[in-house]
């Protein structure tokens, strides 16, 4: 429902109304003298219906045009509800993604301007406040190193799990879910979970180190490092005989899926972070590595579940004589 025929329906509504109250204005000073005028009998009573007929026609239309100017108002009002639901959705499962990997790119800092726009055209006030916190929060991270993939510090990772959990309170308020904000108390105990349950990552992560042509290496980088030296001892190694040397499912856990794999080529590696902004290999400067027929990036995914097998694979095929 558009704005014009709200105000539309206000204006006529006032209209009637103000000449609903000139007429009672006139029949409170004019009646008597004019029933008086006519005589009664068989004219006043005429008369008498016929004032009695515009109060109630006039009181029927100022009825009816408020009942409209409600329904109007209704549906402005769902609608807008219904967009404040999806925009606020939309904000929180961006959020999880950016959160999530404990990175941060430029294709995920470039989203949060168009995101604080919507929010500026149909979000509460208190909301755009806070999630502009965030959004600052945000930026200073980044802006804080020169990298293109920033790492979230650990010592700023409550805070901005902080901003976001004060921002999905206020917009429980903005959607009329609660009148007032969520209790304090409340919300610190929430707030504890979450450090408590990131606490218990953190437990169950493995850091350690891989030692690699007497180097020590973080997974990631050992494997970079393992298929780089493979591929200077061998120069005129295919993107096909490398597969067969490093094999996909060294990379996906045992799971042979083909969405994982040790390297891709880089053009397949570029399109992935177009599509999902998302960095899952290494090909900034320097990282790529030339084959005879391709250009490949390394996956940079790699934990505790399919390490293993790429560094078995490794010592066993290869006599890599990685230690940990």
């Amino acid at each position: 429902m558009s704005m014009s025929k709200v105000d539309d329906t206000k204006k006529q509504g006032m209209k009637i109304l103000v000449i609903l109250v000139l007429v009672g204005f006139v029949v409170f000073f004019g009646y008597g003298p004019l029933f008086d005028l006519v005589g009664g009998g068989i004219p006043g009573r005429v008369l008498g219906a016929t004032f009695g007929s515009i109060f109630a026609i006039l009181m029927t239309m100022f009825l009816l045009n408020k009942q409209t100017e409600i329904e109007q108002e209704s549906k402005k009002s769902e609608r807008v509800f219904d967009e404040k639901v999806v925009l606020y959705k939309n904000i929180l499962a961006m959020s999880k993604e950016m959160l999530e990997d404990g990175q941060l790119d430029t294709k995920e800092i470039l989203a949060l301007p168009f995101t604080l726009i919507k929010m500026q055209m149909v979000g509460g006030d208190e909301a755009i406040k806070i999630y502009t916190s965030f959004f600052e929060k945000i930026n200073d991270i980044y802006e804080a190193s020169d990298d293109e993939v920033v790492q979230i510090p650990e010592s700023e990772k409550q805070q901005v799990f902080s901003l976001l959990s004060r921002f999905a309170v206020q917009c429980r308020v903005d959607l009329g879910i609660s009148d007032t904000p969520i209790d304090e108390s409340i919300f610190a105990r929430a707030i504890s979970v979450v450090q408590q349950s990131d606490k218990a990552i953190k437990g169950k992560r493995d850091t350690s180190k891989y030692t690699f042509n007497g180097k020590a290496f973080a997974k990631g980088r050992l494997v970079h490092a393992v298929v780089k030296d493979y591929v200077s001892k061998n120069p005129d190694t295919t993107f096909d005989e490398l597969k067969k040397a490093f094999p996909n499912e060294w990379q996906a856990g045992g799971a042979k899926s083909g969405n994982r794999a040790v390297f891709v080529r880089l053009a397949d590696a570029e399109k992935l972070f177009e599509d999902k902004g998302h960095r899952r290999h290494f090909f900034k400067e320097g990282e790529t590595i030339q084959l005879s027929d391709e250009v490949i990036a390394v996956s940079n995914q790699w934990g505790i579940g399919n390490i293993g097998d790429f560094v078995d694979g490794s010592n066993k095929n290869h006599n890599a004589d990685i230690s940990k």
